[in-house]
């Protein structure tokens, strides 16, 4: 909801004004009036409004000195005038201000609706940009100052969740690649780091407290698929505004904390553990020389036997994904120096945050640590087809003949008798983006060749063409990748 002063000299013209307004626009709200040029920037600085509807002449300051004030203050606000002169100097002079439009009385409350539109339309789109930099900003712990709160998140309180679909983001590569983010008018807030999550940030009024369990609940099921897992966590009440800030942000910790490989939780938000109450969960120096000495008697069976005790351990215990990338680095580690290897250490790096994104279950990441440890003792066959153009764009040929069908990094690496961490490493190989990188702007590409040849197509029918089931989720992926959204993308 928007905040409007209107100022206009006439009582009668500025209620017109304002009824129309509570007729015709439900985006906007009048906080105030005011009857003169003077009286309209007190008013402003009291109330700091998204738009000030004025008239031109008026005594004591006019409409265009009182923009002049109003600008230089705060320039991102919108104007629109509304007089009876038409003189064009008034025209030129409103421009040279930065007024969003120009009304001329007599109006009716059709064409000042049609008029004031795309002003509302432009407001969204700031209003849009600024929440996903304050979404980013309360992710990574910054400082929001209130006044920025108040002007994006208009509600007094908020319910908030975050789901995660499979492991935690990438934070070495691709990191923060594509942010998704909901429609501007939409009612809920949604945010993404990439396109396996969603932050919801709901107003208290929008929806009761058990109408939003049960619409996260029902979220959270959708995205569970073959060989996922999916971690929800949310705060237990709504929270003030003043408060969304840390709550978001401790929603992430709790995530970070606690969101483990192949196990799927629904986890309301508490306060951090003290030290002294975490425990080591693994055995790990016990763990460690077990599979050195596998190491040592070349017995590489046994060594991912006892990989395999470890990652059941973990997925029994709920271990969080950060500690066990611990325990992993240190085998790697151990392995390496054993066998004096020298990999490419960005490459190993890459093959490292596939394992665990890619993952969606605890055989999974088995698979495509293997696929890592294996390299330093034997040449594994599938490094041959990396070479191979050939066996690339067989990958590619079978993408674009599925696209309709739910393509995922383990239904292409069963298909192609390949680990998913080699899936990726052939992207990358012949200098692409990653598979599911990939795979997300071929489908977009392939919607946007739809919807030119059929302007007249349902956006859910274009969806379930590309592969998206849920036609809001496709939206908010076409929206991050062409920077509009399905309905206004101009067709044909």
């Amino acid at each position: 909801m928007f905040q409007v002063l209107v100022v206009d000299d006439e009582p009668s013209a500025a209620e017109y004004i304002c009824n129309i307004i509570h007729l015709k626009c439900p985006r906007l709200t009048v906080i105030a009036t005011a009857e003169n040029g003077k009286e309209g920037l007190e008013k402003f600085f009291q109330y700091m409004p998204d738009l000030v509807i004025s008239d031109v002449k008026m005594p004591v300051m006019d409409g265009l000195e009182m923009i002049k004030e109003i600008k230089a203050a705060k320039e991102e606000t919108s104007v629109m005038l509304v007089s009876g002169y038409q003189e064009f100097e008034y025209v030129r002079a409103a421009l040279k201000y930065g007024v969003s439009d120009y009304i001329l009385k007599p109006m009716t409350p059709s064409g000042f609706a049609a008029s004031i539109k795309p002003v509302i339309q432009k407001m969204c789109q700031r209003m849009y940009e600024q929440q996903k930099k304050l979404a980013r900003s309360m992710i990574m712990g910054e400082g929001v100052g209130r006044e920025q709160m108040r002007q994006c998140f208009r509600e007094e309180a908020y319910y908030v969740a975050v789901i995660r679909e499979n492991g935690l983001p990438r934070r070495f590569t691709d990191t923060w690649e594509l942010e998704i983010i909901s429609e501007p008018e939409n009612t809920i807030f949604v945010y993404g780091r990439d396109d396996r999550e969603a932050l919801y940030i709901c107003p208290e009024k929008a929806v009761s407290a058990l109408g939003f369990l049960k619409f996260i609940e029902k979220e959270s099921s959708q995205k569970i698929k073959e060989s996922n897992f999916v971690t929800t966590v949310m705060a237990r009440a709504a929270v003030l505004r003043e408060k969304l800030g840390e709550t978001v942000e401790g929603i992430y910790g709790e995530m970070n904390r606690r969101l483990s490989v192949g196990v799927t939780q629904k986890i309301f938000m508490e306060p951090p553990p003290d030290k002294e109450e975490e425990k080591q969960k693994f055995h790990r120096n016990e763990i460690i020389k077990n599979m050195e000495r596998c190491l040592e008697k070349r017995d590489f069976s046994q060594f991912f036997m006892e990989l395999s005790d470890v990652l059941k351990e973990a997925e029994e215990g709920k271990y969080p994904q950060l500690y066990l990338e611990q325990m992993i680095r240190q085998i790697l580690s151990r392995t390496k120096q054993f066998f004096n290897g020298s990999q490419d250490i960005l490459e190993e790096e890459r093959m490292f945050e596939d394992a665990f994104y890619d993952a969606g279950t605890t055989g999974d990441l088995l698979e495509n640590l293997k696929s890592i440890l294996s390299r330093y003792w034997k040449k594994d066959k599938e490094s041959v087809k990396l070479d191979s153009r050939e066996f690339l764009d067989e990958i590619k040929k079978y993408i674009d003949n599925n696209l309709d069908q739910e393509l995922t990094v383990p239904s292409m690496c069963r298909e192609f008798h390949l680990s998913q961490s080699y899936l990726n490493l052939i992207f990358r190989k012949h200098g692409m983006e990653s598979f599911n990188t990939y795979l997300r702007n071929t489908r977009i590409r392939k919607a946007k060749e739809i919807m030119d040849r059929n302007p007249q197509m349902f956006i859910k029918d274009v969806a379930l063409m590309v592969g998206y089931k849920d036609q809001f989720y496709f939206s908010r992926i076409f929206r991050a990748v062409t920077g509009v959204s399905p309905s206004t993308y101009p067709r044909g």
